[in-house]
């Protein structure tokens, strides 16, 4: 959208407060993001693409909206301004800072604060060993590459003892922020599931390859699960650890071959190499 064109929205709905400033923001491979400053408010505009099928991060913009309005009084993501479907365009306050670096206990805070969420109506995802599997199985056949690495064997784990609403996408360049004001954006794919999908997006080498940050330390991992203090998660997540690295790695692989950029397919080929290495690690989490 060009600066008039936000101007014109802007004065339609009634968030014009004076003069307007308008600069892209990077949104990943999927929506148009543009940072708007109108008078004294700064908020990000998002236009969503269409919607995405076959994919584990699939574009929901209704449901995206329905999280930031959950999630915006608790702290835990950005304010929603405004949702007008007809028009695919998201308005939300703008989140000051820059991608998380550092600091495990602040993410661990915001996932704590996140369980106050009813995930009720949201889409659900798979919670158990076989059903991860068998996301990736589906997405290593489409792969012209073997998958590099055996599948782990399924065992028998029992559904967590409530849902949550999760992220699904919990990467380093979706926290912004630091300490109290750090938040996550772009709940475009949120579900209702398992806090420790979040857990392992977060803690992931490949989702750190693919957010351009370095993988976290043993020290940071211990740091994390000290602040997040929840034993039974902990213990948790290193059993269904294997299975979401081995549905990650297939999409890793998958988007290596399908992506346009030969610089994007290059990164997904390390994130899919770095995944296999976690999924094989036994004392990792």
């Amino acid at each position: 959208m060009t600066g008039p064109e936000v101007e014109a929205f802007l004065r339609t709905v009634g968030l014009w407060q004076g003069s307007v400033s308008v600069r892209s923001l990077k949104g990943g491979y999927q929506n148009e993001v543009l940072d708007v400053t109108t008078g004294a408010l700064r908020m990000v505009l998002k236009r969503f693409m269409p919607a995405t099928t076959g994919t584990l991060f699939p574009n929901l913009p209704a449901d995206e909206a329905r999280a930031l309005e959950i999630l915006g009084p608790l702290g835990v993501a950005p304010r929603l301004l405004g949702y007008w479907p007809d028009q695919a365009l998201m308005a939300y306050a703008f989140v000051e800072g820059a991608q998380w670096e550092v600091g495990v206990a602040d993410v661990a805070r915001l996932l704590r604060l996140k369980e106050a969420a009813d995930p009720k109506g949201f889409r659900r995802v798979p919670l158990e060993p076989e059903g991860i599997l068998a996301e990736g199985d589906a997405l290593f056949a489409r792969c012209k590459a073997s998958p590099g690495a055996a599948r782990p064997v399924s065992a028998a784990v029992p559904a967590p003892e409530r849902l949550s609403l999760i992220h699904t996408d919990l990467g380093a360049s979706n926290l912004i922020g630091q300490g109290a004001g750090l938040r996550i954006i772009d709940w475009q794919c949120p579900a209702a599931g398992d806090s420790a999908e979040d857990i392992y997006s977060f803690l992931s080498p490949a989702f750190q390859v693919l957010n351009l940050h370095a993988e976290l330390t043993a020290a940071e991992e211990a740091g994390f699960w000290a602040a997040l203090g929840r034993p039974d998660l902990k213990a948790r997540y290193r059993v269904l650890r294997p299975y979401y690295s081995w549905r990650f790695a297939g999409y890793c692989l998958w988007r290596s071959e399908t992506r346009p950029e030969a610089e994007v397919r290059e990164r997904y080929v390390r994130a899919w190499a770095a995944e296999l290495e976690y999924m094989g690690r036994r004392d990792a989490g």
